[in-house]
């Protein structure tokens, strides 16, 4: 009898895959792909109560109920491992990292190597009638082989995370000399050790951001942003928050914000019609909300306040512009 659980390899797969394409992506708004694995945990439990009141099997429901299941797992895991390699494949090198693209592909290819063994064995079954319970039993050996597969890799994945973050850690914890007047000495190690470490490294990565404008990326992450400049997502990390004293968002957000006050300035110039949403969005902003909040919190003024000030001053002086 099949079991419903695999029902959920498939959406499992393309939920990962969204949650790492569209930045802030709710889970829950895709709640209707489960619906086949609840409808087959249903139907399952149902015949299984069944064949318990009746105190036998009914070879004809159960016949039924595994070829219906059959062809809905399948035509699960081929659409929805499918569907994340095309995304995957996609969006590889602009809103997704290596190891996350990797893991996709890897996870995508057992599923669907599921189902070419399942078409395998039903040709086998077809072919070789009297060797039903070795092809039965080779087919769920394969199945579980593969499930094994995908549980290493999902922690091979993680382990490598943790390693990398260990290491970075460990890394940053060498900097710091240790002295009689410890705070004082650490203190003075660490500004001088990050301006020798990081300053080449600096340069590249602001540079990289600046001519390539991947600040326009609205779903830029660290981990993409490692991605495209090669460098390293945990020393990209130290050096915001040690070397710049900065968060990711805040570096990212202030190159949005200036380039939005330069694209304002420019139809300022041409006294051309400015919608700051429309703007905002080509600046890198994914909304309203947060390009409002950013424009004040670095600039100290709201962007309609910005607006006015500039305006006024052509106004006042228009050799300037």
């Amino acid at each position: 009898m099949n079991t419903f659980i695999s029902a959920c390899y498939g959406p499992l797969v393309y939920l990962y895959t969204l949650t790492k394409f569209t930045k802030d992506f709710n889970i829950a708004a895709k709640w209707y792909i489960f619906i086949p694995f609840f409808v087959l945990m249903i139907g399952y439990f149902t015949i299984s109560g069944v064949f318990i009141i009746i105190d036998r099997v009914d070879q004809k429901l159960l016949d039924t109920y595994n070829n219906i299941s059959m062809i809905v797992l399948f035509a699960i895991n081929l659409y929805y491992p499918l569907k994340s390699i095309f995304i995957a494949n996609k969006t590889h090198n602009r809103t997704l990292s290596n190891s996350d693209y990797s893991i996709i592909i890897r996870i995508s290819g057992c599923l669907l190597l599921m189902d070419c063994i399942v078409i395998i064995s039903k040709v086998l079954l077809h072919i070789l009638p009297q060797d039903t319970q070795i092809i039965n039993d080779i087919v769920r050996s394969a199945a579980y082989i593969l499930l094994l597969i995908i549980c290493l890799l999902i922690l091979r994945k993680n382990l490598v995370q943790e390693s990398a973050s260990h290491t970075s850690t460990n890394t940053f914890e060498s900097l710091l000399l240790p002295a009689n007047n410890q705070t004082e000495a650490v203190t003075e190690n660490k500004t001088i050790d990050y301006e020798s470490r990081f300053r080449e490294l600096w340069e590249k990565l602001d540079n990289l951001v600046v001519k390539q404008q991947l600040f326009r990326n609205y779903d830029l992450t660290l981990d993409l942003l490692s991605a495209q400049t090669s460098i390293n997502k945990y020393q990209i990390s130290e050096m915001l928050n040690g070397y710049k004293h900065k968060s990711f968002y805040s570096y990212i957000n202030e190159y949005r914000i200036e380039y939005f006050k330069h694209i304002v300035n420019k139809a300022i110039e041409k006294d051309e019609d400015i919608n700051f949403l429309s703007l905002a969005y080509e600046a890198g902003f994914k909304s309203k909300s947060s390009f409002n909040r950013y424009f004040k919190e670095i600039n100290g003024e709201t962007p309609s306040e910005y607006y006015k000030n500039i305006v006024q001053q052509k106004a006042e002086d228009p050799a300037v512009f």
